[in-house]
């Protein structure tokens, strides 16, 4: 139901597309974009990390998956803490905190769902922003985990939903307005000290 829930809201973002920023597309750096992926990539990273350590692989089994579902989230997460942690050493001291987190997850099927529509989201993040980018070595870094979190997707759907794994010939980039939207509801807190972002919210 949740992931349903946010899946209607993309649609209805994409169709209704939000007001512009408050600082101009030119005034928005490279800093800043690495510093919203960033922010993005600890949700995700702290998503997996407390759902893996809540349901066991009896849990998993339990809830109907079989053997290789459970291993598969646990690589997928060991991917999301990479992401976290190559985006931190490039922003260095500078790089935005995790924030603490609120996951409607009570079970392996709900964190299924939610899986799904966070790597959704994540690849609608990445491509949405890439317009943004300056710096060429950034963009094809950016490609690069764009493309992780799409297979992450198409796996999610298929294997542990039993979705259409690529559902639309294109994907639907949002902006990071209408992401940080979408993630809103899962973020409690964050610490002071993380580099505000100059974008609507």
């Amino acid at each position: 139901m949740f992931q349903k829930i946010l899946l209607f809201t993309i649609a209805a973002l994409a169709a209704v597309r939000a007001a512009p920023a408050s600082r101009s597309d030119s005034a928005i750096t490279d800093a800043d974009i690495l510093q919203y992926a960033l922010t993005l990539e600890h949700l995700e990273n702290a998503f997996y990390a407390e759902a893996l350590a809540k349901f066991d692989q009896g849990a998993f089994a339990g809830a109907g998956y079989s053997s290789d579902v459970r291993q598969r989230f646990v690589e997928i997460g060991e991917h999301e803490a990479t992401h976290v942690k190559f985006l931190s050493d490039a922003l260095g001291s500078d790089a935005t905190k995790a924030c603490n987190y609120s996951f409607p997850i009570p079970d392996p099927r709900s964190f299924a769902s939610v899986a799904a529509t966070l790597e959704s989201v994540g690849v609608s993040a990445y491509a949405g922003a890439a317009h943004y980018i300056d710096n060429s070595d950034y963009l094809t870094a950016a490609a690069t985990i764009l493309s992780v979190e799409a297979r992450h997707a198409s796996w999610v759907n298929a294997n542990a939903n039993s979705s259409d794994p690529f559902p639309a010939p294109f994907d639907t980039p949002l902006s990071p307005s209408e992401v940080l939207k979408l993630a809103a509801p899962f973020i409690v807190e964050c610490p002071s000290s993380n580099p505000k972002l100059p974008f609507d919210t």
